[in-house]
């Protein structure tokens, strides 16, 4: 009964083989196979190498112009494709400081009195906030500040060059980095290979400023009730 198909699916499982495989090469169902090979134990090595051509064989069909996760893709795609041409490239001093206080009010440090704080990982949204407080708030370059928040077993220097890149800040007008783990980032070491860029400028009369613009953009939200 099936004596070769057997003998030919345990082979093949000895040799690393997947179930579906042997199924297939066989010509035997799932079951029988399952029931045949099932006292044979994978080494640890032949474990990732099924579990690696798994990951694989998932992308691969996820990329399948007739899979259902590459026709959403397709549609995502051309609603971003579309929706980014209704903002327009070139912008004006009105729009820009906007978009800046509003970004200072969603990301930045509003509690001090005297400072001005913005933290984050995303480049375009720190060149962003540093053409707000360059064009805007005409901070003098001298008054920036740039300070790293990175992992102790990340490239600290390798990130403060690539943040004063991105920033326009002199590495000279840099603090020193905080080499920590936050508990927010715990499940994120390798995610972040440059850390957390935090801008921080000395100024009460710009940060006055900034709190000014805030509360005019809170006024809309207030006559907007009722």
């Amino acid at each position: 009964m099936k004596d070769k198909e057997r003998k030919l699916a345990r082979a093949l499982r000895s040799d690393g083989w997947s179930l579906r495989a042997i199924a297939a090469q066989t010509k035997c169902s799932k079951g029988s196979v399952s029931k045949w090979i099932s006292d044979i134990h994978l080494t640890d090595e032949q474990i990732e190498r099924l579990k690696s051509n798994q990951d694989k064989g998932r992308a691969k069909a996820a990329k399948h112009p007739r899979s259902s996760k590459q026709k959403w893709a397709n549609i995502r795609n051309g609603i971003i494709a579309s929706s980014q041409k209704e903002i327009s490239s070139k912008y004006s001093n009105k729009i820009l400081k906007i978009v800046g206080a509003a970004l200072y009010w969603a990301e930045g440090y509003n509690a001090s009195r005297n400072a001005i704080v913005f933290a984050n990982t995303d480049p375009r949204m720190i060149k962003l906030i540093m053409l707000f407080f360059r064009e805007i708030c005409k901070v003098p370059e001298g008054k920036f500040r740039g300070k790293i928040f990175i992992h102790p077993h990340l490239n600290v220097k390798e990130a403060e060059k690539y943040w004063s890149n991105v920033s326009g800040i002199s590495l000279a007008q840099f603090n020193k980095p905080l080499l920590a783990i936050s508990k927010s980032s715990l499940g994120k070491r390798d995610t972040l290979p440059f850390g957390t860029f935090s801008v921080m400028i000395g100024d009460v009369y710009v940060c006055s400023r900034i709190k000014g613009w805030i509360q005019g953009m809170s006024k809309w939200a207030d006559s907007s009730v009722g």
